[in-house]
């Protein structure tokens, strides 16, 4: 039996569409007494894809190692980039996973399988005389998929979101309910708040997937005959006249170029008090070039309306196994596919309460930046008192916040930019807008110096917004801290059994 322990952040799907390369970001950690990793790769077919991150911080390996009676090695994780290449339905790829340690032992770890699955059958948008029950028509101008994930949702919340998506001016479209395994109780709540209106079309997942991926199950289920795509959450509010005020963004800027239009919100808590007029407060972020939005993600999901074409550079998702989230890799799409439009009025609602996956926060501004410029001066000492387990302790809300947190949203980043990089032709259209589509993917492609290419694009001169720099010194920082603290941590040798 192996002495390895190995841990594989879930990131790939057992199931992905067929005839398009599937691009994943493979992270976990493995710990092996007396020993540390000297090389990891994720063999598909003939093909080898080399982790780049080896040896990286992983602060939620301590609690498993020492539950098996190790000495925890936090320097333990690794992370790269593969691609699943695209084959035809029915086939199944099964990708390994090499560790090679420094005692010479080589070890193979299935990662897979990867089935490719059958097309999903076109799903019938009902006529408008099949359907007495329904509260408007579906004839007249062009049709809408809404893409809701919902799980567990507040059922009061939830039939007031279901209430606002009826309400709408425009009437044509059809509500794709994906479902994340809710409990029963929950299902049955979302079943008796959409009956009598066939729009909706509720379907409940087997096992959790997490929002990311349920987003992904929704969007693959949009009928051909839609021409615009809606996300929305199960808990805002949408004004009446959203969809209608969005549709018509995207039909006058057609000869613009616009693939995505997005609107401001109204911040409300679950109690109804408005918390801000705004979803955005100053000038945060930008959302008109790619160099801005792959750094810090301005366009909100619930608040978007997209060309359906749009869908086949989006589908499928990147595989990730830790942070990442829909609409930021969507709008990463639309501005390397095109241009993407703000309506600066209010559309509709956001809920702001506890169970948000990723709710409204004030900007910082001057706060964050001295925050991150303290963690950087005090680097050394962060790193020196993340060797003391008493300490990982007390500071492990900061130093997840600091490390953990930077080091996934960089996986998630650079699995957005290699994807981008081979579903887009990013020397195509104008000069300036390659060059910043080819400088805004080498900021995050694997590579040599990521903390080198981090620092000049927090120097870049250009409008990208303080969301830009924000973003960019946090990631820097939490760079810096965890190649320290790795570093102390690989100075000690290997060691075996816990004491």
């Amino acid at each position: 039996m192996s002495a390895t322990l190995l841990h594989l952040d879930p990131g790939l799907p057992p199931r992905v569409p067929p005839h398009r390369d599937l691009v994943w970001g493979f992270s976990g950690w493995a710990r092996r007494p007396g020993a540390r990793l000297r090389a990891a790769a994720v063999v598909v077919g003939a093909a080898r894809f080399p982790a780049t991150g080896l040896n990286t911080l992983r602060f939620d390996a301590e609690a498993a190692q020492r539950r098996h009676g190790v000495e925890p090695d936090l320097a333990c994780g690794f992370w790269g980039l593969a691609t699943v290449p695209a084959a035809g339905a029915g086939g199944t790829q099964r990708p390994v996973l090499t560790l090679e340690w420094t005692d010479g032992t080589r070890e193979e770890w299935p990662a897979g399988p990867v089935t490719v699955e059958d097309p999903a059958p076109p799903l019938p948008v009902p006529p408008p005389e099949n359907g007495p029950q329904r509260t408007g028509p579906l004839d007249g101008g062009p049709l809408v998929a809404i893409a809701m994930a919902t799980y567990n949702p507040d059922p009061a919340l939830f039939r007031a979101q279901v209430d606002s998506i009826r309400s709408q001016t425009h009437e044509r479209w059809v509500c794709l309910i994906e479902d994340d395994g809710s409990d029963d109780a929950h299902w049955n709540h979302i079943l008796e708040a959409t009956a009598g209106d066939d729009r909706f079309r509720p379907v409940r997942n087997g096992v959790n997937l997490g929002f990311y991926r349920n987003f992904e199950r929704a969007l693959g289920r949009v009928p051909a005959e839609a021409e615009f795509v809606a996300l929305a959450d199960q808990d805002d509010r949408w004004a009446p006249g959203r969809l209608a005020a969005l549709v018509g963004a995207l039909v006058a800027g057609h000869r613009d170029g616009i693939v995505l239009a997005f609107g401001n919100m109204r911040v409300v808590n679950s109690a109804g008090r408005v918390v801000s007029e705004t979803f955005w407060p100053g000038l945060d972020s930008r959302h008109d070039s790619l160099d801005a939005l792959l750094m810090a993600n301005a366009v909100t999901g619930c608040a978007c309306l997209f060309r359906a074409s749009l869908l086949q550079l989006a589908l499928p998702f990147p595989a990730l196994g830790r942070i990442a989230f829909h609409d930021h890799w969507i709008a990463c799409c639309a501005a390397a596919e095109g241009t993407i439009a703000y309506l600066p009025q209010s559309l509709g609602d956001y809920i702001q309460h506890g169970a948000n996956s990723l709710g409204y926060r004030r900007r910082p501004g001057l706060r964050l930046a001295a925050k991150l410029a303290a963690a950087l001066a005090l680097a050394p000492a962060l790193a020196l008192a993340a060797q003391s387990a008493a300490a990982r302790r007390r500071l492990a809300k900061p130093l997840q916040l600091l490390i953990g947190l930077p080091d996934a949203e960089l996986v998630c980043r650079a699995a957005f930019a290699e994807a981008l990089r081979r579903r887009v032709d990013l020397e195509g259209g104008p000069e300036g807008a390659a060059t910043g589509r080819r400088t805004a993917t080498a900021t995050f492609l694997p590579g040599p110096r990521p903390g080198r290419r981090l620092l000049a694009a927090l120097l870049r001169r250009g409008a990208r917004g303080r969301a830009f720099r924000g973003v960019a010194a946090r990631l820097l920082t939490g760079l810096v801290i965890g190649r320290l603290t790795g570093l102390l941590a690989r100075l000690r040798p290997p060691s075996g059994a816990a004491r």
